[in-house]
């Protein structure tokens, strides 16, 4: 299965990016170009990965290359409600000490507005 890409800024200025499949290679590929041009554009991302059932390198280089474009400016980028699989492979990969994860929304929001 590829990889569904959709965003809408909520009412608190937050981007909610919500990501839906496996993020392989192919899939990486795919929503590389729409996530960077989000990443570009607003300062207060939250990633919801509920829905997605694999993460490989090329997937975790599309996150991070995201997350330090919003950093550069100051800005959040957290990732929500990862699955354990996939946790485990940000945490292996250190991930987890560059980006915050969270399984709760609202702890999400409160980081990313702090």
């Amino acid at each position: 299965m590829a990889i569904d890409l959709n965003y809408d800024t909520l009412s608190n200025g937050i981007t909610l990016v919500n990501l839906t499949g496996t993020m392989d290679a192919p899939g990486a590929q795919a929503i590389d170009q729409g996530f960077n041009a989000i990443s570009l554009s607003y300062d207060k991302i939250i990633v919801n990965f509920e829905k997605v059932d694999y993460l490989a390198s090329m997937g975790i280089r599309t996150i991070i290359m995201g997350a330090k474009a919003v950093q550069r400016r100051n800005g959040k980028l957290v990732i929500l409600k990862a699955s354990l699989d996939v946790v485990k492979v940000l945490s292996e990969s250190g991930v987890d000490s560059l980006i915050p994860m969270f399984q709760d929304y609202e702890t999400a929001v409160k980081m990313v507005l702090k």
